[in-house]
């Protein structure tokens, strides 16, 4: 079979493969090798390809199955007004993250850089001391996982009783959530204001149950 080359581009994969051989078993092999090492998008590139049988469209789905099962993206890049209109008539132009140019997509990783560090700025906390071994937490923003997350985890160890006003806070990703699983460990945790999404992200992380809501 042909060779399958992947590479990573600091922030993304770039796969190139032989679109014509019989046998992809190897690429989707080395494609699962590949995310389990670093969990980064992966993009194949269609400037040379004029074509697209349903052949190639079955492997193409194959791909994006793997990526979306990690929660990962499959994205196309450099689509042939021809290749995207049979996309469009196979309706799978929903399922692939399709992009006109590389560059494009390259804006699109740093609109989205972009948007986490604003997340991260945007995250605040006060602590409210009401003895020597029970503290308030106010929390406002978007609790995400950087400097902020680091410094309030450093600043809370040596309180038992700790109670978090999460009524000016907005999300909280998922090491947030880890964050807070691991406090219920050695803390006595109480969760005050949290809105309906904080609520079901607690229920899926099995928080709710190791934590009092007031």
């Amino acid at each position: 079979m042909s060779e399958c080359v992947i590479e990573d581009k600091g922030g993304y994969y770039q796969i190139n493969f032989d679109l014509e051989v019989e046998d992809f078993h190897d690429i989707f092999l080395k494609i699962q090798e590949v995310i389990k090492e670093k969990k980064q998008d992966m993009l194949l590139s269609l400037a040379s390809i004029g074509v697209l049988y349903s052949s190639h469209l079955a492997t193409l789905v194959r791909i994006h199955q793997i990526m979306h099962k990690n929660n990962l993206r499959f994205v196309l890049s450099e689509v042939s007004p021809e290749i995207k209109n049979l996309l469009q008539i196979t309706q799978l132009d929903s399922i692939f993250s399709i992009y006109e140019t590389l560059d494009d997509f390259k804006d699109s990783l740093k609109a989205a850089e972009d948007k986490n560090a604003k997340s991260e700025m945007n995250f605040e906390w006060q602590i409210l001391k009401n003895n020597k071994d029970e503290a308030k937490i106010i929390c406002k923003g978007n609790m995400v996982a950087g400097e902020q997350l680091d410094e309030l985890q450093k600043n809370i160890l040596d309180f038992f009783n700790i109670t978090f006003d999460f009524s000016e806070l907005q999300s909280m990703d998922a090491i947030s959530a880890g964050f807070l699983e691991k406090l219920t460990f050695r803390h006595s945790i109480s969760i005050m204001g949290a809105n309906d999404k904080l609520i079901e992200l607690f229920h899926k992380r099995a928080i709710y149950e190791k934590v009092k809501l007031v």
